[in-house]
């Protein structure tokens, strides 16, 4: 008989109220992981699986420009696996994108960073509307990373952007498959 795939916690509610502009060049969090995509404390068991889905609308500036995603686990700010750096096409307003991502934990240790978790994941973008080969798809994740599933702990999503756009995060939440 096959799964039934009820969904489990951690059983955090999504933000219902849109984030603010997130506009900077530089690395910048999309969302507090340590509110909307935690990880409790000794929740992890190895062949967990935890799934963050989150959604939004970007407004790319003009000209050529390049866009990165990076998962983290925090609090140690463990990297799982940036993207390469992906050309956008320039100057869409307020085109929607959605981010999945899953995250696998292999191997639960003692305290300290002796747990091991890999997961992949992928941000998806509208590019302009009617246009042939102009739709975004940014694979990221990869990386198997050590992390201590014995304190809370949380999935941190990250961008950067080469040229000034915006980018509204309407939405962000975590839950488990099993």
């Amino acid at each position: 008989m096959g799964r039934q795939l009820f969904q489990d916690g951690p059983y955090v509610d999504p933000q219902v109220a849109n984030g603010g502009n997130l506009t900077n060049t530089a690395i910048e969090d999309m969302w507090a992981g340590i509110t909307f995509t935690p990880i409790f404390a000794n929740d992890a068991k190895a062949g967990k699986i935890y799934c963050v889905r989150a959604g939004g609308t970007l407004t790319t500036g003009a000209g050529a420009q390049t866009m990165t995603i990076t998962p983290q686990w925090g609090p140690a700010g463990t990297t799982l696996g940036a993207s390469g750096a992906q050309t956008m096409t320039p100057s869409i307003t307020t085109g929607p994108w959605s981010l999945y991502f899953d995250l696998v934990f292999r191997v639960i240790g003692a305290a300290g960073a002796n747990s091991t978790c890999i997961g992949t994941g992928f941000f998806n973008f509208s590019g302009t509307l009617a246009t042939v080969s102009t739709a975004i798809c940014i694979p990221f994740g990869g990386t198997s990373a050590s992390v201590d599933s014995t304190i809370n702990g949380n999935l941190t999503f990250r961008k950067t952007l080469t040229v000034a756009g915006t980018m509204v995060v309407q939405y962000a939440y975590i839950f488990s498959r099993n």
